[in-house]
């Protein structure tokens, strides 16, 4: 009868022990994440913790070495004991050494699981350099796109170095300034077709940029054609041409009026609200955060508490619900951009202009009650976004 008591309060006493040290390292694990990880839109940290050979072993990812560094150094410091199983993303068992690409096709779709079934997130257009990160079983790959986002997609990528990335890059390309457009095979529209393209698409140039009605142009994939020379520009001389205003922005964006809106979207073929003012800012040369909750720790914040006087044409306007336990941390759900006069334009329902002014017959009741604040992106200091000339992964 003894050795069963004390077979039992041994056993008791080690399941205590091991208790103890997994509760350690979830306090650990939740701190790092909590210190490094405060969106995993943009870092994957997932680390589960097993009982294996009654030793607490850590499963899952992390896509940060350094955040991954910092978690195995705080697990040592504290002297638990744990067997480390985590994948650090870019997974090259996975992925293998080339870890790039670019996006093929004019458009793909970015969802946040690796299943059709699953919500289509973000997309990112034809030139778009993107990291690869992961394989699902299914044959999708998790990739990471120049503004940070995370997401799965199904599309078929051609995996090359980061060598191979930066000689792509220094390639002379053409971005196609119509919403939507052609790349034929042959240097007439009655040839075939190889691809669509949209607006904010990258080409590299084969050959002479001039006078003639088509050029032929390289899509990322290798396939070759010729696209209209009067949809496109050269990189370097849309770059020149660029004049970063609200008067710009607005222009643009009206040309849009009327595109349906689309959960995910980022491209001429449909946008969601944070993907309109994606857009609008991209073919300016910024590359803005993904989601409006995102934008909204961009620029510099406006004072909108005594009214719209404030506002520039070009702010962002932000929508959602208050924390009134945290001020500072309000439900952002939706965003627009001002044009002045009281007037914003957004994507609800269809791209369109809408109205702070209760006498205006475009009077938004629904988006003033929810109204946020502002934020300024245009004459202020780079706060929380990219220029794409700037960004390391189009060099």
């Amino acid at each position: 009868m003894k050795k069963i008591i004390l077979f039992l309060w041994f056993s008791f006493a080690f399941s205590i022990g091991i208790c103890a040290q997994n509760n350690d390292i979830r306090r650990i694990v939740d701190e790092i994440q909590t210190k490094y990880v405060p969106d995993q839109r943009v870092l994957e940290y997932n680390i589960d913790i097993k009982q294996q050979d009654n030793t607490p072993t850590l499963t899952g990812v992390v896509s940060d070495v350094q955040v991954y560094q910092e978690l195995i150094n705080s697990l040592k410091t504290a002297s638990v004991p744990f067997v480390d199983s985590i994948r650090v993303l870019p997974d090259k068992k996975a992925i293998g050494e080339k870890c790039w690409a670019f996006v093929p096709l004019s458009v793909i779709n970015i969802s946040n699981k690796p299943l059709f079934s699953a919500e289509i997130v973000s997309q990112t257009l034809m030139g778009t350099p993107i990291k690869l990160l992961d394989k699902s079983r299914g044959g999708w790959t998790q990739i990471q796109t120049p503004d940070g986002y995370i997401g799965w997609t199904n599309t078929d990528l051609d995996g090359i170095t980061e060598q191979q990335r930066k000689a792509y890059n220094a390639k002379e390309k053409l971005i196609v300034t119509a919403h939507n457009a052609v790349v034929y095979e042959k240097g007439n529209k009655k040839s075939a077709v190889v691809s669509d393209v949209v607006m904010g698409n990258l080409l590299a140039l084969e050959g002479k940029y001039g006078d003639a009605e088509f050029c032929a142009v390289s899509l990322p994939d290798g396939r070759k054609g010729f696209i209209s020379t009067a949809e496109t520009l050269p990189f370097t001389v849309w770059k020149k041409g660029i004049h970063l205003s609200g008067d710009n922005l607005i222009h643009l964006g009206k040309e849009f009026t009327g595109l349906p809106y689309f959960w995910g979207g980022t491209s001429a073929r449909g946008m969601d609200c944070s993907g309109f003012t994606k857009t609008l800012y991209y073919m300016h040369g910024i590359i803005l955060p993904r989601d409006a909750s995102q934008q909204y720790r961009c620029g510099t914040e406006i004072d909108t508490s005594n009214g719209f006087g404030n506002l520039q044409k070009g702010d962002l306007l932000f929508f959602g619900r208050k924390n009134e336990n945290d001020p500072g941390n309000p439900a952002i759900i939706h965003v627009a951009m001002y044009i002045g006069n009281n007037q914003f334009i957004h994507s609800s329902n269809t791209v369109r202009i809408s109205s702070f002014d209760p006498q205006s017959p475009n009077f938004d009741e629904y988006n003033l009650k929810r109204f946020i604040g502002a934020k300024r992106i245009l004459g202020v200091p780079v706060n929380g976004y990219w220029s794409i000339f700037e960004h390391e992964w189009y060099k």
